[in-house]
C-alpha cells in the first residue's frame, strides 16, 4: 500500500552515516533502492527509539545516533522537483508499507535514489537527537 502525502516517516541515521564532530549527515542515507524508514502514524516518535535501535544497531560500530523526518508528499516534491547540474531530473518517489515481525510501522522507499537526490533529501529532514536518558547500546538486538 502506497503511503499518503500527509503521514509522516522517520529514518534512522547511525554512527556510519553521521559525523559527530561536524554534525554532517551523509547523503547515502538515502542512497540507492529499497530505503527502508519507519511510520509515525503506525509507532509514535517517543517509541520509535527503542524500536529502531533494536533493528538497524550492530553494535560496538553501528550505533543510532539521531532520527531524520520528513512528510511523504514533501519527500516526493522533492523527488519531483529534482534538478541535477542544471538539467531537471525529476524522480517519482514512493513511498510503500512493508510492516515486518521486527517493526510493524516498516515501510520502504522502493525506487533507486541517487547520492544527489539523497543530499537535497537529507537536508530537507528534520532531526530529533536521542531523548535524554536514552542509551541506545542497551537496548537488546532483535532481527
Amino acid at each position: 500500500m502506497r503511503l499518503p502525502r500527509e503521514e509522516q516517516i522517520v529514518r534512522a541515521v547511525c554512527s556510519d552515516k553521521f559525523d559527530r564532530t561536524s554534525g554532517r549527515v551523509s547523503p547515502s542515507l538515502f542512497k540507492g533502492p529499497n530505503t527502508s524508514v519507519s511510520r509515525l502514524t503506525v509507532i509514535p516518535l517517543s517509541l520509535q527509539w527503542r524500536k529502531l535501535a533494536a533493528t538497524v544497531q550492530k553494535l560496538p560500530g553501528r550505533r543510532l545516533e539521531r532520527l531524520g523526518e520528513i512528510g511523504v508528499g514533501r519527500l516526493e516534491d522533492l523527488g519531483q522537483t529534482y534538478i541535477a547540474n542544471g538539467t531537471p531530473m525529476p524522480v517519482l518517489l514512493s513511498v510503500i508499507a512493508d510492516r515486518l515481525p521486527t517493526n510493524e510501522a516498516h515501510a520502504t522507499i522502493p525506487e533507486n535514489i541517487s547520492a544527489g537526490l539523497g543530499n537535497v533529501i537529507v537536508r530537507s529532514l528534520t532531526f530529533h537527537e536521542l531523548p535524554d536518558g536514552f542509551r541506545p547500546e542497551l537496548v537488546q538486538r532483535v532481527g
